[in-house]
């Protein structure tokens, strides 16, 4: 790296008030960021959200921070195990209720709904919005989508759904790539504006709503605006390869075989930077669908000891998620990207709702599974303990990728977790 881009990190942090005993706790954070101001986007970010957190003998790895042995869920890992981050002990609001809606906003509701946003994933959307044809793709394995169960949210709190078909996420990707220019030309001709056309009918409504009312309107109509925007002004068409077998089945297997796939085309393809995966909703996926990895009860009864053999249940579907999450990380790390693969240029997050428990619902201790993002400068081949830190301050660890100079992130993120970085 040439002097004049170290400087540029300096004079960033100088910035923001650094001190110089901090320089190289943060030279790593920044340095992805100093590299993306001068033009390379291709940090990514994918996370991956399953409910009921895990016991602790099932999750928790041996062995030392740099020397650590998988546990029963991470096994499939193995092949990816020199690129994992693995943290756990954080803290965060307790129950379904405060996970649901505080594991990725950092503002728990107390409902389940989160008292306003963005999400992490959102976040680093808006922060890299424009860099890509779409600026995230939310995709949902059997999602739930009662207000409870949703996880991404937008910058003024409102839900971000899912899409739970396989086939509707693949249309949504063709959509913004491979278009004929031709056709491109003749859709953008056949397209107006919807809002235009109701105007009048916006401006009476917006004066007889409250202030809070108006906020999310105003959201609601800007998000409306800048998808029309992108029907009229489509960034140029990105040529690749699409996988051939996306379907929407009832097979748990076959449909999160389809969402992943979906996912890694996105990620690989640069047509978002961003992807969130949400399976099931509050709960996580109820009985029926697990029965083809031999679990008959639910999801959320089984994480509660109900039905027979629960911890014996509970190992195989966390087991099967650890599987899926080794699938995505395993294909971006065969996809080579820079000075490395695309996995070092992908924070690749599974995370629950809840922490680490014996059957209970607490989030006492919150952990986080992370392959990749060596290129963010996080730590690679590393678990971590951590006693006492807020899990909203991973949330702003995060941030502080996408924007140098956040503050804060959800109501408590104050703080970056060195722990975490190189």
């Amino acid at each position: 790296m040439t002097t004049s881009s170290r400087t540029s990190r300096r004079d960033i942090l100088k910035g923001l008030g650094v001190t110089a005993a901090a320089f190289p706790l943060l030279n790593g954070l920044l340095q992805r960021v100093s590299q993306a101001q001068e033009g390379d986007t291709r940090l990514r970010f994918c996370v991956m959200f399953t409910g009921n957190g895990q016991l602790p003998e099932h999750w928790i790895p041996g062995g030392t921070s740099d020397n650590f042995t998988l546990s029963p869920v991470l096994q499939s890992l193995e092949p990816v195990k020199s690129k994992l981050l693995l943290a756990r002990g954080m803290r965060g609001a307790g129950g379904h209720e405060g996970g649901m809606s505080g594991t990725l906003t950092g503002r728990p509701g107390p409902t389940g709904v989160a008292t306003g946003g963005p999400s992490i994933d959102q976040f680093f959307a808006n922060e890299w919005h424009g860099s890509t044809p779409l600026p995230s793709l939310e995709l949902g394995v059997f999602p739930e989508n009662r207000p409870e169960d949703q996880t991404f949210y937008s910058k003024s709190g409102l839900p971000v759904p899912v899409i739970g078909s396989p086939v509707g996420a693949f249309s949504k990707l063709t959509g913004a790539t491979n278009l004929d220019p031709a056709q491109a030309a003749l859709l953008r001709s056949q397209r107006g504006s919807v809002l235009d056309l109701v105007s009048t009918d916006i401006s009476a409504l917006q004066g007889k709503l409250g202030n809070a009312s108006r906020t999310l309107l105003d959201e609601h109509l800007t998000l409306i605006r800048q998808q029309e925007e992108l029907l009229q002004n489509p960034p140029p068409p990105v040529s690749c390869d699409f996988p051939g077998q996306i379907v929407d089945s009832p097979n748990i297997l076959q449909a999160f075989d389809s969402q992943n796939a979906n996912a890694i085309a996105a990620l690989r393809c640069g047509i978002a930077r961003v992807v969130g995966i949400r399976v099931g909703g509050w709960g996580g996926i109820e009985s029926g669908h697990y029965d083809v990895i031999g679990v008959t009860n639910g999801h959320h009864d089984t994480a509660h000891g109900g039905g027979s053999n629960p911890g014996e249940n509970l190992l195989k579907i966390n087991e099967y998620h650890c599987q899926q999450f080794s699938k995505l990380a395993q294909a971006l790390d065969a996809v080579p990207e820079g000075d490395g693969t695309l996995l070092d240029y992908t924070i690749l997050l599974w995370v629950n709702e809840f922490g680490l428990g014996n059957f209970d619902h607490d989030r006492v201790d919150v952990h986080v599974t992370m392959a990749g993002g060596s290129k963010a400068g996080f730590k690679n081949n590393h678990y971590v303990q951590l006693s006492g830190v807020e899990d909203q301050d991973f949330l702003y660890t995060l941030a502080k990728i996408a924007r140098p100079d956040v503050e804060s992130f959800g109501t408590l993120g104050k703080n970056v977790i060195d722990d975490l970085l190189v």
